[in-house]
């Protein structure tokens, strides 16, 4: 699960990882029509949950609140059709992190590695069972670690490396879907641009999930046989389709179906991860917004941040904001 939240929430929030030909298909064509009542009566109970285009406005200001794939893909043309004339007549642009603030972070991470390791407490080989360490250690090995180098590393970047999908773009941090595209027309228009947050902290609050938690999650990654590019492609295909809270649902349903642990701690494990990399980071944004000059901005964030109690859309209501659904 960690790796297809490493993807999604890196494809969706930030980047994206990806191997070999795309073989999953949209999960929701496979729902029972008992499933799709309960889908339905779930998602209606998610605040936003539909669009990736709001208006928030108070007063004299009005905010673009647009949810973004930070992977490329030859539908986002269209898109930006349609965006243009929003990113043009902006006062600012906010992004979750600008290009400025990415070259950050990678040369952070190229010059201390250990950015990157347990530096304290039981390694993963204590963390992990026999069976799993073994597994792990085998299939890092092909990628050049030996097992002691291993068994330092953070376990949410283990994950990372292992991710496979054949689904997305490649590279870790490799900006080049609908966020590059509104920053370089920022950029052309010479529309001021900001990050929402420092280069490091997306990474950080990866690293803020208990370490036990994380080799968990690791353990359950290596474990489950059930196929990524099915959740992939789902996601993919309802960001498009402006119904992205309806994957997100069907993931936390679906993922380790295929092992037998008790659905209450899959659950648990991944709302947690949810807090973390979702609900805090956007709860930090909401004075960064505040704060920004201009009475019509735009705030360009990963579609995923957007639905939900604790999502910007929600946050913003919650700060006074009528919100509009806008075109997307």
């Amino acid at each position: 699960m960690l790796r297809l939240f490493v993807f999604v929430l890196f494809c969706l929030t930030s980047a994206s990882v990806a191997a070999a030909q795309c073989r999953g298909t949209d999960l929701r064509d496979r729902l029972t029509p008992e499933a799709q009542e309960r889908l339905q009566r779930e998602i209606a109970k998610v605040p936003f949950a539909y669009g990736n285009h709001w208006i928030a406005s108070k007063g004299k200001k009005r905010i673009h609140v647009i949810g973004t794939q930070h992977t490329g893909d030859s539908r986002m043309r269209a898109i930006m059709r349609t965006l243009r004339p929003v990113i043009e007549q902006a006062d600012a642009v906010l992004l979750e992190v600008t290009r400025v603030e990415l070259a950050k972070m990678e040369k952070a991470l190229l010059d201390n590695r250990a950015l990157l390791l347990i530096t304290k407490g039981p390694t993963l080989p204590q963390m992990m069972s026999e069976t799993a360490w073994a597994d792990l250690s085998h299939r890092m090995k092909q990628q050049g670690y030996e097992p002691e180098q291993t068994a330092q590393i953070q376990p949410w970047y283990l994950s990372l490396s292992l991710a496979q999908s054949g689904c997305g773009g490649r590279g870790f941090a490799a900006y080049s879907g609908l966020d590059d595209r509104i920053e370089e027309l920022a950029i052309r228009n010479r529309i001021p641009i900001g990050s929402l947050e420092l280069s490091m902290d997306g990474m950080r609050s990866l690293a803020l999930q208990p370490i036990r938690d994380q080799a968990k999650l690791l353990e359950l990654d290596l474990a489950s046989d059930l196929n990524i590019d099915d959740q992939v492609v789902t996601q993919r295909n309802a960001y498009f389709g402006e119904t992205l809270a309806e994957a997100l649902l069907i993931k936390e349903w679906t993922m380790y179906r295929d092992i037998d642990i008790p659905r209450s701690e899959v659950v648990r494990l991944l709302r947690q991860f949810d807090t973390l990399l979702l609900d805090r980071r956007n709860k930090a944004w909401m004075p960064v917004i505040a704060r920004t000059k201009g009475n019509n901005l735009v705030v360009a964030v990963g579609a995923a941040h957007l639905p939900g109690r604790n999502g910007v859309l929600n946050l913003l209501h919650k700060r006074g904001y009528t919100l509009k659904r806008a075109s997307f």
